[in-house]
């Protein structure tokens, strides 16, 4: 299943609302909730694999701004 909307590969949903996932340097993701999920996952295990935590900051969905009409 994919939201065309969401940049990730991971969603749930074709359709909903999606929000901006900074990466730091002006860099973002657009992602669905799901999708939102599995990048913190991703970023948790590679901030323990490297050891460098703040090389990797986490963004909770609620914390992240909406984008476009999909309120």
């Amino acid at each position: 299943m994919k939201n065309w909307n969401c940049d990730g590969g991971h969603c749930r949903e074709p359709k909903g609302q999606v929000r901006v996932y900074p990466l730091g340097g002006g860099a973002n993701l657009i992602l669905c909730r799901a999708c939102c999920e599995h990048e913190n996952y991703y970023r948790a295990q590679r901030s323990r694999d490297v050891g460098e935590p703040d090389k990797w900051p986490r963004h909770e969905w609620s914390e992240c701004e909406i984008y476009g009409d999909h309120q």
